[in-house]
């Protein structure tokens, strides 16, 4: 095991993971963004759960739609990368 802070990894690699952990962050965070957006538009209006549904479905179409445009470009990156070599 490797103390806190020092790893084995080249800088490039710490910041791709970084890259990665920020895409996984930014699908969550539409997501609850999504349902609390639903949960208020459900308490203004009196309903149960029916907007907070749709604001965790549109919330996760526009978090996955997000993440697959973020990871597409993160591989046509690499592959630049990788053919500038």
């Amino acid at each position: 095991m490797l103390p806190f802070g020092k790893t084995n990894q080249s800088p490039e690699d710490q910041t791709r993971m970084w890259r990665l952990a920020g895409m996984g962050w930014t699908l969550v965070t539409e997501l609850i963004a999504g349902m609390l957006f639903g949960w208020g538009l459900d308490w203004a209006f009196g309903t149960e759960k029916v907007f907070i549904i749709v604001g965790a479905v549109v919330g996760l179409l526009v978090g996955l739609s997000s993440f697959i445009r973020a990871a597409l470009a993160e591989n046509r990156r690499l592959e630049q990368e990788r053919k500038n070599r």
